[in-house]
C-alpha cells in the first residue's frame, strides 16, 4: 500500500478488495500477476503485468524479480499473439497514474489502421463478456 491516506490501487487489487479485473487474474506467480485491463481502457486482449510487491520500476526490483520477468513476458507475448492474432504487441509502462509497477501489453491486429503512438492514443475499449472469455482462454494456456 502506498500510504494510509492514499491506498495503492494495484495493492488493493491483489488483496481482492477492489478493482477486480475482468474474469479475474490469468496468472499469479511469486513476483508478478497478469490480468486483462479494464474493458474501457483498451482493445480486447489488452493485458497488465503487475508486480506483486509494491515497487515503482525496474530499478526497485530484486534480481529474482528481474530474472522472473523476462520468461513471463515471453510466455505472455506468445499466448497473447496466438489468441489475439496480433501483428504487434505494444508494451507501455508509465506508472504515473498508479505508482506501482505495471506494464500494459496492447495487441495491434492486422486490420487496425493506426500504428504506434497513434494507435495507443485511440479511445479503444472492448466488451466485458468478450474480455472474460479471452481471460479464460489465456488461463487455459498455463503460465507456470
Amino acid at each position: 500500500m502506498a500510504n494510509n491516506s492514499n491506498p495503492c490501487l494495484i495493492c488493493e487489487k491483489h488483496k481482492g478488495t477492489s478493482h477486480n479485473p475482468p474474469g479475474g487474474y490469468i496468472y499469479t506467480g511469486e513476483f508478478f500477476a497478469v490480468c486483462h485491463a479494464p474493458v474501457s481502457a483498451g482493445p480486447l486482449g489488452t493485458l497488465l503485468i503487475e508486480s506483486r510487491r509494491h515497487v515503482l520500476d525496474y530499478a526497485s526490483m530484486t534480481p529474482q524479480e528481474l530474472a522472473a520477468l523476462a520468461p513471463l513476458l515471453q510466455r505472455v507475448y506468445s499466448a497473447l499473439r496466438e489468441l489475439s492474432g496480433a501483428e504487434r504487441i505494444y508494451q507501455v509502462s508509465m506508472v504515473d497514474g498508479v505508482p506501482h509497477f505495471h506494464c500494459w501489453l496492447v495487441p495491434r491486429r492486422p486490420n487496425d489502421t493506426a500504428k504506434g503512438v497513434k494507435f495507443l492514443a485511440m479511445d479503444l475499449s472492448c466488451d466485458m463478456a468478450d474480455a472474460e472469455r479471452f481471460v479464460e482462454r489465456m488461463r487455459a494456456m498455463r503460465f507456470e
